[in-house]
């Protein structure tokens, strides 16, 4: 009878946690969703020697390129695209007293020179002992490095910026696109198979560049012909030897069903609805260090 009821009252716990199973995995998935865009005004809560995460609405496209500014960080921050949202990454200094600081959003001046940020949001630093303190540079040092690589979407033109790296397969065609600059210009880079050209008409030129069957994977640089500038980055992926046999004969398409990438009008029309975004994040904006090794 004990045995019994014993085996009755697990068979319902048994139950009830099964029935609570999707509630709690509904909750730990809300629990992981990140942070919702700041607002003009929102308050941030930090401690001294943390990294933060400025996200911006995505709809604010504008705004890509512009400096995240205040007296308390180590180095200002850069908006950058992080589809479906624009973040920029900015830590703490570890002196910074306890108290509430302005943070502010401006375009760089192509000068380098320091300009008037406009304010966005503020960031409320609390007091820490003096061995946290103590421990706050070892924390900073630390830290992962600040990422460096942009997500645009997917099926966006490309570049929108020098760090706009988008994964390509051996053999694969694809359409670099420019605005305002670049008409009968030559494209370079080390994983194109030739120097293509970029035509276009009126603000928006392209050109179709083929990735090389023997490219291997890894990150790649693309420049104009004639200047140093890195204008582009993509990564190889990696393919297995009968993929390359396959790119080699050509008949990798038909293999894999990929089709190279096309400029038709939505694809032009973004580009041109983009080019106010991509001007002034050319237009002296702090160009990011160089993250890992490279090719060009």
């Amino acid at each position: 009878m004990l045995a019994a009821g014993m085996r009755t009252g697990g068979a319902t716990v048994l139950a009830l946690l099964l029935m609570m199973t999707p509630a709690a995995s509904a909750f730990a998935t809300q629990a992981a969703d990140p942070p919702a865009p700041l607002s003009d005004g929102d308050q941030l809560t930090a401690r001294p020697g943390e990294r933060l995460t400025f996200r911006s609405p995505p709809h604010l496209l504008g705004w890509i390129g512009d400096s995240v500014t205040s007296k308390i960080f180590i180095h200002q921050a850069m908006l950058k695209m992080h589809d479906p949202v624009i973040t920029a990454e900015a830590t703490v200094a570890c002196d910074t007293p306890p108290g509430v600081y302005p943070v502010g959003r401006a375009m760089p001046r192509p000068d380098g020179e320091p300009v008037d940020a406009a304010p966005w949001v503020t960031v409320k630093v609390v007091d820490i002992d003096a061995a946290e303190r103590a421990a706050c540079p070892g924390k900073v040092a630390a830290l992962p490095p600040e990422q460096v690589e942009e997500q645009y979407p997917a099926d966006s033109a490309w570049p929108h910026s020098p760090w706009d790296v988008r994964t390509f397969q051996p053999g694969e065609k694809v359409t670099p696109t420019e605005t305002v600059t670049g008409y009968d210009e030559r494209l370079t880079s080390r994983g194109f198979t030739d120097r293509p050209v970029m035509r276009g008409v009126k603000a928006v030129v392209t050109a179709t560049a083929t990735i090389r069957c023997d490219a291997e994977p890894g990150l790649y640089e693309v420049r104009w012909v004639g200047k140093d500038e890195v204008w582009a980055r993509y990564r190889v992926a990696p393919i297995d030897d009968a993929t390359r046999a396959s790119c080699r004969d050509g008949t990798w398409h038909l293999a894999t069903g990929r089709t190279p990438w096309l400029v038709g009008g939505a694809a032009a029309a973004l580009a041109a609805a983009g080019a106010y975004a991509l001007v002034r994040r050319r237009r002296g904006a702090a160009r990011s260090a160089d993250g890992g090794s490279s090719q060009a």
